[in-house]
């Protein structure tokens, strides 16, 4: 069995070193343990320290990319590595590297194919920006409604991910990848779960992702809208018609009772129907798509894989 751990790294030369020397090279279950380090754009000594500390393999952008590229860069690579299990950790120390086996437990043992490092399941998190932890408590509830499964924390950068899982994981957005990770993975039938991980917050460190709270909360907002439109396109595009529909009806039943002075036209109201019904007719035709879509994706590892296992034996 092979872990991977893999560590996104953008100007981190203070802390990368230390990183890769606190990850553990004997772990129960496991008879190789790789490092692999993607340099999303660095313009310090990122690289060269990650090397000199012992990185198996270091990937590297020519420019800076952002998390979530930085993030799918290392997810090809630890396919490519031929992981079994793949443990991604941010470079800031942050979360412990020494917490790695306690993530993998729960995949070797086959309970769970996606394990999230959660801050907020066993203790309380000091230090922690009350911005920071607001926003984190308002999307994690976001996350576990439209999932129907409850998370404490949905945006943890301490992640362990089985080999099924890693091989069925697309994130499109450059920006980050916390949610739209757990919300393709589940979509998609994994099994995910958390395990509670100490954390330590340093009052000089800035966040790279969240530089400012509301465009942040518009981005986060328009990946978890876009994922639900692709993984459950007749439960959005539903939504959105019931909307229109029940808006267009009662609408027109104020056109025709005149109470506000026929201020709202017949038309409008019509419109608002007309629309809500297109939106149905979209959810039902993306649903189909989307189908087609899987079972495309699926026959594909099904014969890379028979390829695969034909050429290893």
């Amino acid at each position: 069995m092979k872990l991977v751990v893999f560590i996104p790294a953008y100007n981190e030369e203070k802390t990368i070193e230390k990183t890769i020397l606190e990850i553990p090279r004997k772990i129960s279950g496991f008879d190789k343990i790789e490092v692999l380090v993607i340099n999303d754009g660095s313009k310090d000594r990122t690289a060269e320290l990650a090397l000199n500390a012992g990185a198996t393999k270091i990937v590297s952008h020519k420019t800076n990319m952002g998390v979530g590229a930085a993030f799918m860069t290392g997810v090809r690579n630890c396919i490519s590595m031929n992981a079994d299990v793949a443990v991604k950790i941010d470079a800031d120390m942050q979360f412990d590297p020494k917490n790695i086996p306690e993530l993998t437990v729960p995949i070797l043992n086959n309970q769970l194919d996606v394990v999230v490092g959660s801050r907020f399941l066993n203790s309380k998190v000091e230090n922690i920006p009350r911005k920071k932890f607001i926003g984190n408590k308002i999307f994690t509830k976001i996350i576990s409604l439209v999932t129907g499964q409850k998370f404490t924390d949905t945006q943890s950068g301490f992640i362990a991910y089985s080999k099924e899982a890693i091989s069925n994981l697309i994130v499109i957005n450059d920006f980050t990848f916390v949610h739209e990770a757990i919300l393709d993975l589940k979509f998609k039938g994994f099994r995910i779960g958390e395990v509670g991980v100490p954390v330590q917050y340093f009052n000089e460190r800035k966040s790279r992702v969240v530089k400012n709270v509301f465009n942040y909360s518009y981005k986060a907002l328009s990946i978890i809208f876009r994922s639900l439109i692709y993984h459950r396109p007749i439960f959005t595009f539903g939504i959105l018609g019931t909307l229109l529909v029940v808006g267009g009806v009662i609408a027109k039943i104020i056109t025709i009772s005149n109470i506000i002075g026929g201020g709202i036209s017949a038309e409008l109201s019509t419109g608002f129907i007309i629309l809500g019904i297109v939106n149905f007719m979209l959810g039902i035709f993306a649903t189909i798509v989307f189908k087609r879509q899987s079972h495309t994706e699926r026959s594909i590892r099904y014969y890379y894989n028979e390829l695969k296992n034909k050429e290893d034996t």
